[in-house]
């Protein structure tokens, strides 16, 4: 079962910065690290990223490696949209967003202006959600494998961009910890 913790630390730094973030960072880094040493790391490379940015360059970033489109192949645009990354524009894509929404209604939380399956408005689902089966499934069936597609190759630059990218990964390892698929997969 994910922490809701966790999925509070990672909403924070994840969000779209307002305010300085190197101590949502660091709680974020010591709450990842007690998951995943290598999740740990990629925060704790933010965390440094963040520690020497003003709000401003911390908002720049956050825009090239979430809204800006970057037109190349080579370093594709991350929307932020799980369903994006599961099902691509079409139907079901809808669908989920209908579900989502139901779901949220049902406990007593809004996405805002945000469209329900942004990944921050998950993890704050995740986060206040007392239910927690219905946490687990929205993590193990949208959270993990959308993560899983956002962060591929993510956690080697230096970039605003790919450290944010690096927060990504950092929360997929932090999901997987533990789980017996993941091992097996470490072990290949």
């Amino acid at each position: 079962m994910v922490s809701r913790r966790l999925a509070g630390a990672f909403a924070k730094v994840l969000d779209y910065p307002h305010a300085p973030l190197a101590e949502a960072a660091r709680a974020c880094e010591t709450l990842a690290a007690t998951e995943s040493g290598e999740a740990g790391a990629l925060v704790a490379r933010f965390r440094a990223f963040a520690e020497e940015r003003t709000v401003g360059e911390l908002q720049e970033a956050y825009t090239r490696a979430f809204d800006l489109d970057s037109l190349s192949d080579l370093e594709p645009t991350c929307y932020p949209y799980v369903g994006h990354h599961l099902f691509d524009e079409n139907h079901k894509r809808s669908a989920f967003l209908v579900g989502l929404n139901e779901r949220f209604r049902a406990h007593g939380f809004s996405a805002g202006s945000e469209l329900p399956d942004h990944v921050v408005v998950l993890l704050r689902f995740v986060a206040a959600c007392e239910d927690g089966g219905l946490s687990a499934e929205l993590v193990d069936d949208a959270l993990v494998p959308g993560l899983e597609r956002m962060s591929k190759g993510a956690g080697e630059g230096r970039t605003g961009r790919e450290l944010y990218r690096g927060l990504l990964r950092a929360l997929y390892l932090a999901l997987v910890a533990g789980r017996p698929e993941h091992a097996t997969e470490e072990a290949a």
